[in-house]
């Protein structure tokens, strides 16, 4: 099952798992979105709305994470090759909720990799590594023990070691480019990490979306693939995602790994001049497969009458964000 499934995950792009969505869109009642305000930043919901939420989704909340934010309100359970989670916006009243299953190869590709599995699968993955290690480490000693009688045993295991570390390092490769809005992406210490996407955009103080700046996911999966996981991206996807075509055309791009790269906003400057004169907000999403997600977000002040330079930093995801712009 882990050599098969080692291959279904290295060829994710050729070895398609039909996904099932269901989602539900509904507006909470006024008096009912005040009850859940005053819940705020609680483990707990009121019961109102989990009775609510059970008759307009059929979802019963008792396992959900919930996350407060002074926007949203984002629950999520999962289970391998299952996800639900809903949004709720705590000024609008806004709830839009989905339902993922992946299928069968997604369900043993979840089972490889231990994602939302429980205690027990992941202790048995332990156990299964600290086998294998001795395995290894056994079969290293019978080949010292065996290795007079057999020249080729060094070279090859030397061999085995040093040709898949020289095509890693002809494989890397790094890239910048100059702008006027630098985003720092966090260097994670894991085992099994995945470049982020982001979303990077402009929104009036109602965190309406006014303008893309940058979307950046895997687009070269086939069949836009790819596409499914900026779902991911919660705020962006709810206001701007979910009813934009794709890919955006001179927004969308591909993944960044960890470090600082650039958006040149230049090419934005007439359009920003355009809005009225007050208040905004440039939002910085990003989102990890087995990681987290961060929302950073910078205000500023249009039209543009002096140079300008803010920053902000995020805490886990994202690390310093850069704002530059010339009136």
């Amino acid at each position: 099952m882990f050599a098969v499934t080692g291959i279904t995950l290295n060829h994710a792009d050729f070895v398609e798992s039909k996904a099932s969505v269901q989602s539900v869109e509904k507006t909470l009642p006024a008096p009912l979105l005040k009850t859940v305000n005053r819940s705020r930043n609680s483990k707990t919901l009121p019961l109102s709305f989990e009775k609510w939420m059970d008759a307009h989704t059929g979802l019963d909340l008792n396992n959900f994470e919930l996350q407060w934010s002074e926007y949203e309100l984002y629950g999520k359970y999962a289970q391998p090759a299952t996800q639900r989670w809903f949004s709720l916006d705590l000024e609008t009243g806004t709830m839009y909720q989905e339902s993922v299953s992946g299928g069968w190869i997604a369900f043993f590709n979840d089972l490889h990799k231990g994602r939302n599995t429980g205690f027990w699968w992941q202790m048995f993955l332990d156990l299964f590594s600290v086998a294998t290690l001795i395995f290894a480490a056994t079969g290293l000693w019978l080949l010292k023990r065996y290795a007079k009688g057999r020249q080729s045993t060094w070279p090859l295991v030397f061999a085995g070691i040093g040709l898949p570390a020289l095509m890693l390092f002809i494989s890397t490769t790094a890239s910048a480019a100059e702008s006027e809005l630098t985003v720092q992406i966090q260097r994670q210490d894991v085992a099994e990490y995945h470049n982020p996407y982001l979303a990077i955009w402009l929104a009036d103080t109602r965190h309406q979306k006014l303008m893309n700046i940058k979307v950046l996911y895997d687009g070269r999966m086939a069949n836009s693939k790819g596409e499914k996981w900026l779902k991911d991206l919660r705020l962006w996807w709810r206001r701007a995602g979910r009813f934009a075509t794709l890919p955006i055309d001179g927004v969308s791009g591909a993944t960044r790994p960890p470090g600082s790269f650039t958006v040149n906003l230049s090419p934005y400057m007439n359009q920003l001049t355009r809005f009225p004169a007050g208040d905004y907000f440039i939002f910085v999403e990003a989102a990890r497969e087995l990681g987290g997600r961060e929302l950073v977000k910078i205000p500023l002040q249009l039209p543009f009458s002096s140079p300008v330079q803010l920053t902000r930093s995020g805490r886990q995801e994202l690390g310093t964000i850069t704002l530059k712009t010339e009136p």
